[in-house]
């Protein structure tokens, strides 16, 4: 059936707005605001597979839409046509994109996990990354030459690794030294480099040849930094010594041993011209010396702990020197005088430099921000926060545009250097990120870590910028509300958030605690959110709106649970000060202290009818008190080691108590009598939990087993085996018949409690899995899951063919790419470098033919020959689109002559963009119920 048209006419449809972010911020509104809107983008991508005239209309909608948040889980957009598309940050879990043109598409943070791209066209498709260069030691250095044509890794061990930038593969491994590196430095021309070394030595080596062609032994210590003079002739070198040779770059011959520091001499730089050198260490002085006579010119005093780093201004006439003593000082060279004391803060600077102008000094370190001073007149211009622990390297792009900096917490971060914007924030590593280096032509950032990988991020003028919706840092808690629409979870982060159950979105982010939030729960009646933080507080929360009611700051210690009574009017606390409280919900006041407990509480829960209490503690015993007087009513022991986990029996005539003695013990409430004693676990027992009708008791383990029980007999009627790491979470279904557990081996597992069996694994995550829900709403089931790296997860369980399946529904991501069993059989145009990309980060399948290699970014002059080619095979019926092809052609030519940005979009239909009788049932539609917001 031919499918009627919408009217060509709209701007949306010629013309593409994919690099106008002012255009896609107001239009993503639109999509986020207007169901018409965002269907009628919608069906644009459907129309895509017809006829490619409507790919600009498609690339714009899917650009948009991802824009917007909305997520293609599972969504059929086999044939899609959207070349040129900005799909970064996109959520397509299981999307079929089988034989999709994705030609110069924009891929960066994609999660594209289990994805299908077979036959897919992915010429020119930049995943805003290369692949890793993974080492077997830990690096220490890593550098682009100056030319651009290589990167040198420097490992710990001493042994240095040369990658051709064109390719990314090895070229050398050179292994001269016997000792760490402690510093590299390119020629200016970038065909040679020297280092220094534990080994006492410095060493020359040209990269044409991957050879040491000069191993200089003047130094009698460790050689602590070396460096070219601009002209390239000479080389410093600093020692512990106590000395700085200058060395003739060719012959290596010594010129001259600079003597007068009287401890470890640790930095060395020349000035832009050549004309001098200045030195630091250990003596808390600044020392600059006359290349040509060796001669001591001038000591610079000021500071009074160790000088780190010496660096000159691009122009020469200033110093910056870090020092141990919290201060970085500008001396002004033409005077010798300390112009500027610039105070880091207490911050222990890692790292300093000038910006490619010299008018601004930047630095980092241990207080996790970045600073820029104006270096002229010594006042502080901005101040970039965003990492959440040390910076341990920042550097400014060739261009001065944009800083980089790297950081413990394995982060890597792309900022404006003029607004102090976050610009990127880069993913991956999966330890401390230390060095980040720009690549000469400012394209491409190199970032060093722990891991022992070196990660290379491609820059260009093109970012898509993240805006990140989960936490920060890892969740503890996840819990949902009575009505099953709102999903709450707590963070290290400090914060809580709210999120809507049917589309992901966070509806309040709830600020006012200063520590972890370690426990969160709702009232029975689903009104109020309470929370238990490290920072000795407990906060009532209104539900809707999102404003703390109430303020408890009585406990001594961290508040390690909340939990609410069955009626709701009453909140329990447990808490590191050995105790726990009871507050009235409504007035805020504390009714209670219950004391007794010889160690901190850990969990405290009501029975099903609200009469009691109980509370774990580590002081190995378990705690029956009475919910309305306050009174201890009874002490469950038997523990050896302490209680990590208490639950109530569904009936409430039985406790159960888990231990680090690796048992888990039953007691019977009305008696104190300890029942059954489970043991076979080998490791501490992390949860239980009681199934739905309380005859079985499933428990979970460090040594990653779970086990299920009889509450009759104790005896272990099943041992789930298959987790890799420890079990953090379990939680039955409604029915009893399935039981789930959450496991730091980045998996949750669904099993059945008959057969013991898992049927479904489920691995869409990147990080430890440290809470889940099961959620039952309007007939269908749900699991909600919060992570490690804070994000946040909902997946359907549904059963197929009577086959369990689980589909993701929505997700929050922090922009990592993740392409996880993402099927890539038959792609076309998939370049070497991406094809080790994908294949490092586990996708599937094989590709016959590959273009050529090339580390050059795509062209769209690639994509138009393409084009090209496709219409030379297609016949006259075909003109009209090679017509609308040209106009849009001319239309980007004409982009800078467009009207402002209000008038672009006044000519974009607010109520209808199907017009000329085409009814919205006679175009494809693209169901919603696939995606999410």
């Amino acid at each position: 059936m031919t499918v009627p048209e919408p009217n060509v006419g709209s701007l949306l449809v010629w013309k593409s707005f994919v690099d106008n972010p002012s255009v896609l911020q107001l239009l993503e509104e639109r999509a986020q605001q207007e169901p018409l809107f965002k269907q009628q983008l919608l069906d644009y991508i459907e129309l895509s597979k017809i006829d490619k005239k409507w790919r600009t209309a498609a690339a714009n909608a899917i650009t948009i839409l991802v824009r917007a948040g909305v997520q293609f889980n599972g969504a059929d957009l086999q044939g899609i046509q959207i070349p040129r598309a900005d799909l970064s940050y996109g959520v397509f879990d299981s999307a079929q994109l089988q034989g999709a043109d994705l030609r110069d598409v924009r891929l960066r943070g994609i999660w594209l996990q289990q994805a299908n791209l077979d036959g897919a066209k992915v010429a020119g498709a930049q995943f805003g990354e290369r692949p890793p260069l993974r080492q077997d030691a830990y690096v220490s250095t890593t550098l682009y030459s100056p030319n651009g044509q290589w990167i040198v890794v420097v490992l710990e061990n001493g042994d240095i690794k040369v990658y051709s930038t064109l390719t990314f593969e090895e070229v050398w491994t050179l292994t001269d030294h016997e000792g760490p590196i402690f510093s590299i430095a390119f020629s200016p021309k970038g065909d040679r480099f020297a280092t220094g070394s534990r080994d006492c030595t410095v060493r020359l080596w040209d990269l044409e040849t991957g050879s040491c062609y000069h191993t200089l032994t003047a130094h009698v210590d460790w050689v602590r930094c070396v460096t070219y003079s601009p002209c390239g002739r000479l080389v410093a070198t600093a020692s512990d010594d106590l000395s700085i040779v200058l060395l003739d770059a060719e012959s290596g011959k010594c010129r001259h041993i600079m003597t007068g520091h009287t401890f470890y001499v640790v930095s060395v730089a020349f000035s832009p011209k050549g004309h001098q050198i200045a030195s630091s260490g250990g003596d808390h002085v600044v020392r600059l010396w006359d290349p040509d006579t060796g001669d001591c010119t001038h000591i610079l005093n000021g500071h009074s702990q160790w000088v780190r780093s010496v660096v000159y201004s691009p122009r020469g006439d200033q110093v910056a020197s870090a020092s141990d003593d919290d201060t970085v000082r500008l001396w002004d060279l033409t005077t010798g005088e300390c112009a500027h004391v610039l105070p880091d803060y207490d911050s222990r600077c890692y790292s300093t430099l000038y910006s490619p102008k010299g008018d601004q000094v930047v630095f980092a370190g241990r207080d996790n921000v970045i600073r820029v001073w104006d270096a002229e007149a010594g006042v502080c211009l901005r101040i970039m926060f965003g990492h959440t622990n040390d910076i341990r390297s920042v550097t400014f792009s060739p261009q001065g545009d944009m800083v980089a900096s790297a950081s413990n917490d394995k982060t890597v971060r792309l900022w404006d250097a003029s607004t102090g914007k976050c610009l990127q924030k880069l993913l991956g590593h999966t330890m401390e990120a230390f060095g980040v280096v720009f690549s000469p032509k400012g394209d491409q950032v190199a970032s060093s870590s722990n891991d022992i990988t070196v990660r290379l991020w491609d820059v260009g003028a093109k970012i898509s910028c993240h805006i990140s919706r989960d936490h920060s840092d890892r969740v503890e808690r996840v819990r949902c509300s009575p009505k099953g629409d709102r999903i709450a979870t707590c963070s290290d982060d400090t914060t809580i958030r709210i999120w809507d159950m049917e589309t992901g979105t966070c509806r309040h982010i709830l600020r006012g605690h200063t520590k972890t939030v370690f426990s969160i729960a709702y009232s029975p009646q689903g009104n109020q959110i309470a929370t238990g933080c490290w920072d000795n507080t407990v906060r009532l929360w209104d539900a809707e709106t999102g404003v703390c009611t109430h303020l408890f700051t009585h406990h001594g210690g961290e508040v390690n649970c909340v939990a609410y009574s069955p009626q709701g009017n009453q909140l329990a606390s447990a808490s590191d000060d050995c105790t726990v409280r009871l507050w009235d919900v409504k007035t805020g006041s504390c009714r209670y202290i219950l004391e007794g407990h010889a160690g901190l509480v850990y969990i405290v829960v009501y029975s099903p009818c609200g009469r009691f209490i109980a509370s774990c503690s580590w002081d190995y015993t378990v705690r029956l008190w009475d919910a309305e007087t306050g009174a201890w009513c009874r002490t469950f022991t038997g523990h050896t080691d302490t209680v990590r986990s208490l639950v109530y029996s569904p009936q409430g005539h039985q406790i159960a108590g888990a231990g680090a003695d690796t048992t888990v013990r039953l007691w019977d409430v009305e008696t104190g009598d300890c029942s059954h004693i489970l043991i076979g676990h080998s490791e501490r027992v992390y949860c239980i939990t009681y199934s739905p009708n309380g005859d079985q008791i499933a428990s979970g383990s460090k040594e990653g087993t779970m086990r299920l029980w009889s509450t009759e007999t104790g005896v272990c009627l099943q041992t789930l085996e298959g987790h890799n790491n420890e079990i953090n979470c379990i939680v039955y279904s409604p029915q009893g018949d399935m039981v789930v557990s959450a496991s730091d081996d980045e998996t949750v597992r669904l099993w059945d409690v008959v057969s013991g069996q898992c049927r479904v694994l489920v691995r869409c995550f990147q990080d430890r899995v440290y809470d889940i829900e099961w959620l039952e709403k309007q007939g269908a089931s749900y699991l909600v899951a919060g992570c490690r790296d804070g994000s946040v997860g909902m997946w359907q369980v549904v059963e197929e063919d009577d086959q369990l399946c689980v589909h993701l529904r929505w997700k929050t991501t922090k922009g990592e790419l993740a392409l996880k069993d993402v099927s890539i059989q038959d792609v076309v145009g998939l370049s070497p470098l991406n094809k080790r990309l994908l294949v490092q980060r586990g996708a599937v399948g094989a590709i016959p033919d590959l273009q050529e290699e090339s580390n050059e970014e795509p062209t769209e002059s690639v994509l138009e020959q393409s084009e090209s080619s496709e219409d030379s095979s297609e016949d006259s019926s075909e003109e009209s689109t090679s017509a609308l092809d040209t106009s849009i052609e001319q239309s980007e030519q004409d982009e800078q002559k467009d009207a402002s940005v209000e008038e672009t979009l006044q000519e974009v239909p607010k109520e209808e963009v199907l017009k000329e009788g085409v009814s919205k049932e006679d175009v494809p539609q693209v169901s919603e119920a696939s995606l999410t917001e």
